[in-house]
């Protein structure tokens, strides 16, 4: 092998591992700001503070730090077997607002009846995807991260990221940073399950 051949795979091999360290780079720089969201939320938490408010934080701060265009946070109506959009943040918020699924249907019931995150980054190829919301709002779907809430030992709801901002598909990353804000979501939100309950009896 002639020198210049030799010089030109050593720099070749140079070039990828450096690709390679940049991506390491901006994962462990994603995490972190990850880490430290959830540390800004749990520290800014405030007994007397409306629940619903926190949520909200939590699920922007989701968005932001995964980048993801819109975002839900869908509880599960256990009276009418149903997923409830509870908040929802993005272009289409207000027309997702409130709105209702069948518990069974989509990505998120998929979330609900297996109790583990999943990515899905062609939403029209997959089997579980429900377009019914898509269909009702106007909206184009085209990859989804979704994790279960946890709290109180069981699953009360979901929270669903729609669509990377730069058109990249969601990867592992993504899925360990929302299944974090989802462990801290579930306990805000069974404490407000518990809040409601005192106050009815």
């Amino acid at each position: 092998m002639g020198v210049s051949n030799y010089v030109k795979q050593e720099l070749a091999r140079l070039k990828d591992e450096n690709a390679d360290l940049k991506e390491e780079v901006y994962s462990l720089r994603q995490y972190i700001e990850a880490i430290q969201t959830i540390m800004e939320t749990i520290d800014a938490f405030n007994p007397g503070e409306d629940i619903i408010s926190l949520l909200d934080r939590i699920l922007y701060n989701g968005l932001t730090v995964i980048r993801a265009q819109e975002g839900s946070l869908l509880v599960l109506d256990e009276d009418t077997d149903e997923l409830v959009f509870v908040l929802s943040r993005g272009r289409y918020a207000m027309q997702l607002t409130g709105r209702r699924m069948p518990a069974d249907k989509g990505v998120a019931g998929w979330v609900v009846a297996n109790k583990q995150p999943t990515i899905v980054n062609n939403a029209r190829a997959d089997d579980r995807f429900y377009a019914g919301i898509d269909q009702s709002i106007d909206f184009q779907t085209r990859a989804i991260l979704a994790a279960p809430i946890y709290g109180g030992n069981r699953v009360l709801g979901v929270l669903e990221v729609i669509n990377k901002q730069d058109g990249m598909p969601f990867n592992d990353l993504d899925r360990t940073i929302l299944s974090l804000l989802c462990r801290f979501a579930g306990e805000f939100l069974h404490l407000m399950v518990q809040q409601e309950n005192e106050q009815d009896d």
